[in-house]
């Protein structure tokens, strides 16, 4: 199964090249645009952390709804629970194993192997998605872990009860529930993925992935339909964050600063 799942993602992989092959001039090396895309990646990050002080009364709204559809679930989780448990069978436990490769440590197949190639082919559009694709999965992954250990929720299959607290955790997994870290990076990358081509198709392709991956963490009681949804939200914001962050960034007219790395140099510049 491993080796079907490694060929699909290939697969899929190959597609994407071909779907946005855009061929670039040799003006720059292989270790130059290294250093130029680490300085993105580190403009990115920044200006995710940055994000809560210039949220809009929209972006309030929809932090409002995930928080307060999270509290919602939370009276249903054990419910939820239940149902998927009678729905134990020898097919289904087949059916739903998706979380064991998408959202898990497979996942990084798809931005290493978007980034590789495009960087070792010279197309410039293949190598940014891979690098968006990585920005989203890393930082939506590391904001679904500082909210696991804070939280410290416990997870389903470790008690019973859904209201189980014990912030502040590193390293018991039975207590680090709360997002779910295989929601997030799946519907961080299906985020991207999905974005890049304004097909129908390609994004019921990316979302449905990215929701049964969901579904298989309840069904295979790793997590609470709580965790699932607040771990969908975070991973498509996440996403979205950063598939308009250089849309954003092009039509910004106020000052700027972004760190800035190279081989030789390390400073800030301002754009204006």
């Amino acid at each position: 199964m491993k080796l079907i799942t490694v060929i699909i993602l290939s697969f899929v992989i190959s597609q994407a090249g071909n779907l946005f092959a855009q061929n670039e001039t040799p003006e720059k090396n292989i270790s130059e645009k290294i250093v130029e895309d680490f300085n993105h990646f580190v403009f990115a990050g920044s200006s995710l952390a940055s994000s809560p002080f210039h949220y809009s009364g929209n972006d309030f709204l929809a932090l409002g709804s995930v928080a307060g559809g999270t509290a919602v679930l939370f009276s249903i989780d054990k419910n939820v629970r239940s149902f998927s448990q009678l729905k134990k069978t020898i097919f289904n436990n087949k059916l739903f194993i998706t979380d064991k490769y998408y959202g898990s440590g497979y996942t990084l197949l798809i931005p290493g192997g978007l980034y590789a190639y495009g960087l070792i082919a010279g197309d410039s559009g293949i190598r940014k998605l891979g690098l968006h694709v990585s920005e989203a999965l890393i930082y939506s992954g590391l904001i679904a872990t500082v909210l696991k250990a804070a939280t410290g929720r416990r997870r389903p299959y470790a008690g019973d009860s859904q209201f189980f607290f014990k912030p502040l955790q590193i390293s018991n997994d039975e207590l680090l529930s709360l997002p779910s870290g295989h929601t997030t990076v799946a519907f961080a990358v299906s985020t991207v993925m999905a974005d890049h081509l304004d097909n129908s198709y390609w994004k019921i392709f990316w979302y449905g992935a990215a929701g049964w991956v969901a579904a298989s963490r309840v069904y295979n009681n790793a997590h609470w339909a709580s965790d699932v949804f607040l771990g969908s939200a975070i991973g498509y914001f996440t996403g979205s964050f950063i598939t308009n962050l250089d849309k954003k960034k092009e039509n910004k007219e106020e000052l700027t600063f972004m760190p800035y790395f190279s081989l030789q140099q390390v400073g800030v510049v301002i754009n204006f």
